[in-house]
């Protein structure tokens, strides 16, 4: 829902839901919670549209049908959508023009790309009085770039970001849009297959269907009931069974599911220090931002670089390197997929630009990873639909507030790229690092709340379904939303 941080837009790609029942769409709906949703022209399906409509209680755009003009303003924020870019001369000036006939296309051979759409774009902005950030249904929601036109001898910026869904492998994923008040931009997604049962570990469509045949409509009837009952389902053993069930439990309580007896890392009297890296992609060339939480002090600390620069993208981790090794002997550090990324990146930096600290780093300094330890190697069942850190902490009750909540770290990667790429002043983004630093000061300290479930929840004895007074729940038939 719409809050100082934005308005969240959903966008929807008929392809992409039609194999979603209605209970699946308002699950959907439910968990998204957007103040508006788009449906996109790609794929345009009247009969989903209107299902989508029956189940929503927020306003439906659906970009197919007659070229018209539709404003809608939530949390003082305006949205513009316009069927066709030949209506934006007439447009009214909103904070979000939504157009799908905007699209970005590549000329292989000239290695040019061209956005349709530009000149009527141009316009419309140089009329506008703030610059509107365009949207459109026509790109994925990964696409994020900032065009440049002239208009009558005048250079104006126009911001573009993709609404369709993101294809990855298996089902595309959902998008959905917390769009500030200046323009920024935070995108989540998740999977259009993991809703309704699908939702759960270990269930597809053949899955689905056999669950309901047996009497299980619902997440919380599968939860409610017995490994040992759903293994007598056809095609259910009891390994997939119990993996269902703990599926099941984790996300209709919104708890984690211990599964083993194995204890959480740092074990002894070791303090946790939750830790996260802000850089300018996967395989990143600087770190302007590091954040640490340590939850014993109740201290949050960052160190920022906020002119960063190919010439030395090691300040950030220098100055936190330096301040770690005087504050803490042997630290245990603590990131959310750390294995895969936090630590392989700040051990290089340090190695190479801080190499004073190599060995403090290598033979002092201790990394955990609880997303290794919980899914990697299967200790705990999270109740996020998927096992990103901010759907853990949303399940959990951890949502991300105020402006940090209209950024994501891929956006922020994307920016802070095109800033180092950029050759004037002129053509590079602007940075509000003061989000920024919001941002990552919120994200360990959902790394923290995580952490605190993951280590309090109780170690699931029930394995085979069993009730505490040994009787085992049956199929049970409830209401569509209730999941």
């Amino acid at each position: 829902m719409p809050d100082e941080g934005g308005a969240d837009l959903l966008a929807l790609r008929c392809d992409a839901v039609a194999e979603l029942d209605e209970a699946a769409v308002r699950d959907a709906l439910e968990y998204f919670e957007p103040a508006l949703v788009y449906v996109v022209r790609e794929s345009s399906d009247g009969r989903v549209v209107s299902r989508v409509r029956r189940a929503a209680d927020c306003p439906v755009v659906a970009a197919a049908g007659p070229a018209e003009i539709r404003t809608e303003t939530v949390g003082e924020i305006s949205f513009c959508f316009a069927g066709s870019t030949s209506l934006l001369a007439d447009a009214p000036a909103a904070g979000y023009l939504v157009c799908d006939d905007l699209e970005s296309t590549t000329d292989a051979v000239a290695l040019e790309a061209t956005l349709a759409g530009r000149e009527a774009a141009a316009r419309y902005r140089a009329r506008s009085s703030r610059e509107p950030t365009f949207l459109t249904g026509a790109l994925p929601a990964s696409y994020d770039h900032v065009w440049e036109a002239i208009v009558d001898g005048e250079s104006v910026r126009l911001p573009v970001r993709g609404l369709a869904p993101l294809e990855r492998s298996g089902a595309a994923e959902l998008a959905c849009l917390t769009c500030g008040r200046a323009g920024s931009v935070a995108v989540s997604s998740v999977p259009a297959d993991r809703f309704g049962l699908g939702a759960l570990s270990g269930v597809g469509p053949t899955t689905t269907r056999r669950l309901r045949e047996s009497g299980y409509q619902t997440r919380a009837a599968v939860a409610a009931a017995s490994a040992t009952a759903l293994s007598a389902i056809d095609g259910i053993g009891p390994s997939t069974a119990r993996e269902i069930v703990h599926s099941a439990r984790a996300l209709s309580d919104g708890r984690v599911v211990r599964t083993t007896a194995d204890p959480l890392p740092p074990a002894g009297d070791a303090t946790p220090l939750f830790v996260d890296i802000e850089t300018d992609g996967l395989q990143p060339t600087t770190i302007p931002l590091i954040g640490v939480y340590d939850p014993v002090r109740d201290e949050y600390v960052d160190f920022v670089d906020t002119a960063p620069s190919r010439e030395d993208p090691g300040r950030a981790t220098r100055e936190f390197v330096s301040w770690l090794a005087a504050e803490y002997d042997a630290p245990s550090l603590v990131a959310w997929n750390g294995r895969g990324f936090d630590y392989d990146h700040l051990e290089r930096f340090v190695a190479r630009y801080a190499p004073e600290y190599r060995a403090y780093w290598r033979d002092r300094v201790s990394t955990y990873d609880p997303y290794d330890w919980a899914v990697r190697r299967d200790n705990a069942v999270l109740p996020g639909r998927t096992n990103r850190l901010e759907d853990v902490a949303a399940a959990l009750g951890h949502d991300l507030e105020g402006a940090a909540a209209a950024l994501d770290g891929k956006t922020f990667a994307e920016r802070l790229r095109r800033l180092l790429e950029a050759s004037s002043a002129s053509e590079a983004p602007a940075i509000d690092w003061t989000v920024v630093r919001r941002y990552c000061e919120a994200d360990v300290r959902e790394l923290a709340a995580v952490y605190e479930a993951i280590a309090a929840a109780p170690i699931e004895t029930e394995s085979s379904g069993e009730k505490a007074d040994g009787s085992t729940a049956e199929p049970t038939q409830t209401g569509l939303t209730d999941f």
